[in-house]
């Protein structure tokens, strides 16, 4: 029990006591604990997390193919392409290239496999044989993924006389590689699933926002104007959209809470009378330009929102979130918070 209880809250208390106080204490032992090692630390378990997190979503996975549980054809399509991506990621190294260290006495013959490769004329590649210098090698630039494929074009130019080498990329340096298999599965298979699945979320909020925008009191009109506003702001045609009807549609919304706080339709009427009125003359005096006044010009007013009500309204969620994040990591570090060891 001392181990599973004790030990955990001691741990946590002190490194949380250290981690927070390394922002206040001016002491280079404690900060370069706070800035170095704990970062570490956070990166090894959050490595281990990931991949108990991974083992955990095939666990479920085969087991709702096993089962055959609702939906268990799509489980098939998770597990092949968990399988994949960790095979091109981790056991594949999809990138080699080749290096020519010299064109030997028959650079013709190399320039013919050469182009091949490298594509363009045959000229063309016995200029670049003969830039090859002792000890800087002609580094071909195309990829192969695997040593199949490159070993088939290394062979070639040895027998076409040559002295070529094959240059496999470093583990690591293999994701991030231009046009290595990594590289080219990220961007050719999964950029257009997550555009796909981000282009679906579209519709999804669609949906959502049509309920949110349901005119049931005052907060929901905010926001239903608001996000009409910031939509239409955003998009080409809202530049197109006079200021100045934008004014009249203001005015009749004048009349619409004229009506609903009075109950009056002579109020009602003259509201939306005299505001029509004052905005035609206004327009006629200014001889009726698109952006002006520019507090009713809709990209103008979409940027105000989104710069100031939206900010504002962001920092205060920001500093909630602080303020929840501090009383939580106290309620860690004073013992007060056990769930992470199991007890509520």
């Amino acid at each position: 029990m001392f181990w599973k209880r004790q030990v955990p809250i001691a741990i946590v208390a002190l490194v949380g006591t250290l981690t927070l106080f390394g922002w206040f204490v001016d002491q280079p032992n404690i900060k370069s604990f706070v800035d170095d090692d704990a970062t570490q630390w956070y990166d090894i378990l959050a490595s281990f997390a990931i991949f108990l997190g991974a083992l955990n979503l095939m666990k479920l996975q085969m087991q709702k193919v096993i089962k055959r549980k609702s939906g268990w054809q799509y489980s098939i399509f998770a597990i092949g392409g968990f399988l994949f991506a960790f095979t091109v990621g981790f056991l594949m190294r999809g990138a080699y290239t080749v290096n020519i260290n010299s064109a030997g006495e028959t650079p013709q013959a190399v320039a013919q496999v050469l182009t091949g490769e490298i594509g363009g004329t045959i000229q063309e590649s016995e200029v670049l044989l003969g830039l090859i210098e002792e000890g800087d090698p002609l580094m071909l630039e195309k990829v192969h993924w695997t040593g199949k494929s490159v070993n088939k074009i290394t062979n070639k130019l040895i027998e076409s006389g040559a002295d070529a080498e094959i240059v496999p990329e470093n583990w690591g340096a293999h994701l991030t590689r231009k046009d290595s298999f990594f590289n080219w599965m990220f961007f050719k298979i999964f950029t257009p699933l997550s555009a796909t699945m981000f282009a679906l979320l579209a519709f999804l909020v669609a949906s959502a926002s049509y309920r949110a925008f349901r005119i049931r009191n005052f907060e929901a009109t905010l926001l239903l104007v608001a996000g009409i506003i910031i939509m239409l702001g955003r998009v080409p045609i809202g530049s197109k959209i006079s200021s100045w009807f934008v004014l009249y549609i203001f005015v009749l919304l004048l009349g619409v809470i004229a009506n609903s706080w009075k109950k009056n339709r002579i109020l009602t009427f003259s509201t939306v009378g005299i505001g029509i009125i004052l905005v035609t003359l206004a327009g006629i005096s200014m001889g009726w330009p698109i952006d002006r006044p520019g507090f009713a010009y809709l990209p103008k007013l979409q940027d105000w929102i989104y710069l100031v009500p939206n900010i504002a309204g962001a920092r205060a969620i920001m500093i909630g979130i602080g303020l929840g994040v501090f009383a939580t990591s106290i309620r860690y570090i004073l013992g007060i918070e056990k769930s992470y060891i199991g007890e509520k």
